[in-house]
This record gives structure tokens, sequence and C-alpha cells, in this order.
């Protein structure tokens, strides 16, 4: 492939990647194989975190009630899920669909946590880019040719003691379909939103740790499978994972264990989706601040 001898370097490396990452895939098949898995998952998390929610609290009253549309494909609904702390126990959320042919739509499931304050002000400002980036896109589109599919959905990923974490799968399918996460980790106590440092003691040195241990968790995974590719040593070194952004998305699952999740193409190749590495508490329990992990 030709290029401008005025590109950056860069830019020479971003359309490598892009090359390596790429296979073509005929654009009605992908659309439809990867819509009915985004709508799949997106049904069976939401199940899971309504059946989680009355596990926990089973006096909880759980409501689904459908509301009058505030716009073209705009539907409401509201659930409630027991929270502890500063974070109060309704949770409303509105799904925005659109469908434009057979080739082109929108599903997005937005919520709002009732006194969730800055929450719902980064939710708000979230969910409303998405849907008006799809507009703007969608409306330049040839419906009856190309595929362009946008669902977005989430679930809690956290609701412990100390920390909930509502999460945020979105899932663009065009030519081929990409993966990503947003998530919102908020301290009970005191409503804030969480920053990955915010769960380690100052000058800990936590992110050499982390990204150590998820180093080591890569080239172990690999060992066991070769069909497992995680970017460490190869030969592009931009491409290599060398250090965990402080901004990286996570969670703490049940077990108390900080989560680290990378979104499809962060470190990997495409077709390894979206990875998750669950960090031992044995390697965060010197430098973690009391309170937030197991």
């Amino acid at each position: 492939m030709e290029h401008d001898e005025h590109w950056s370097g860069a830019e020479r490396l971003e359309e490598m990647k892009r090359a390596y990452q790429s296979v073509p895939v005929p654009e009605e098949l992908d659309f439809r194989v990867r819509s009915a898995m985004a709508r799949a998952r997106r049904r069976a998390r939401l199940r899971r975190g309504l059946r989680r929610a009355a596990g926990m609290c089973a006096a909880a009253l759980l409501t689904v009630t459908a509301l009058a549309n505030s716009g073209p494909g705009v539907a409401g609904a509201m659930e409630q899920i027991p929270l502890l702390g500063a974070i109060t126990r309704v949770v409303t959320f509105r799904s925005y669909e659109d469908r434009r042919g057979e080739l082109v739509g929108a599903s997005v499931d937005v919520p709002e946590v009732e006194n969730g304050g800055t929450l719902n002000d980064e939710i708000k400002a979230y969910t409303d880019a998405i849907i008006a980036e799809y507009e703007k896109d969608a409306a330049v589109m040839d419906t009856g040719e190309a595929a362009y599919q946008v669902d977005l959905s989430y679930t809690v990923a956290t609701d412990n003691d100390s920390i909930f974490a509502l999460r945020f799968n979105k899932t663009v399918v065009m030519a081929n379909g990409v993966e990503s996460v947003r998530i919102y980790d908020v301290d009970k106590r005191t409503g804030r939103i969480l920053k990955l440092g915010d769960l380690f003691r100052a000058d800990s040195g936590y992110l050499d740790v982390l990204t150590a241990e998820i180093q080591c968790q890569m080239r172990a995974q690999m060992d066991a499978d070769e069909g497992v590719i995680y970017w460490l040593d190869g030969e592009v070194e931009e491409w290599n994972f060398t250090a965990l952004d402080p901004d990286a998305a996570f969670y703490v699952n049940a077990d108390g264990e900080l989560v680290i999740v990378f979104n499809e193409g962060d470190v990997a190749p495409m077709y390894m989706g979206v990875t998750e590495f669950a960090i031992p508490a044995e390697a965060t329990a010197d430098i973690a601040v009391p309170g937030y992990l197991g």
C-alpha cells in the first residue's frame, strides 16, 4: 500500500494497525450476526441485573412501567434497584430505538439514578453524545446498501457496601463490529465518581504494580492457548502494552478483586473482543486504600 510521504510515523502506525486488525466480512452478514448478538447480550445483561437486585433485597419492589414516548423512537421505563449509602434506590431509564431500513438502526438504554447528582450528569452527556453521533451519521447513510448499527446497554458491575459501578457496553457495527466499555464507579459513602487511583495509597506506584500483573496474565494466557494474542513484545513497539492508563475502565467483582477492562483492539487484535483482567487481592493488599477492595 502506498502512503503520502508527508504522513507522520504515528499515522503510518495507525494505518498498519487498522490493516492488521481488519478481516473483510460481507456487510449484511456481519450486520445481522453482530446485531443479533448485541441484542441478545443486552437482554441477558438486563435480566441478570434484575435478578441480582431482587436477590439482594427480597422486600424491594421491582417494577417496569412503560411510559409515553417523548419523541420519535423513544420509550421509557422504570426499575427499582436496591442500593446503599449516598446513592438512593431508584434507577430510571429510557430506551432510544430507531430503525432506518433493514441495515441501519440503534438501540440505546439510558439509566438515571435518583439523586445521582454528578453521576447522572455524566451518564446523560455520554448517552446524548452517542445518540447525536448516530443520528448525524445515519442521516447520510444509504439505508439500502450500508450497514450501521449502534447498540448500547448497561448493567450493574459492582454493588457492594462501598462501591456502585454502572457499566455501559457499546457495539458499533459497520463493515465490522467494534465493542467498547464505559464504567462509572461511585463511592457510596460520598457519591463521588472514583478514578482508579482513588483505590490506592498516594505514591504507591499502583500503575506499575497493575501493569506488571496484567502483563504476567497476558503471557500466561498466550502460553496456554496459541489462539490468544496480546500486544506485548511485538516488533511495532508503539502497539505493545507497557503501561496501564490511569483512566482505565475498572470495577470490583464479587470476590472483592479489582477488574481492569480494555476495549476491543486496545491491547489485542480485534477478534479478542473486550478483554478483562482480575487482579488477585494479594497483588494489591499492600497498596490499596482500606474499604474498597477485598
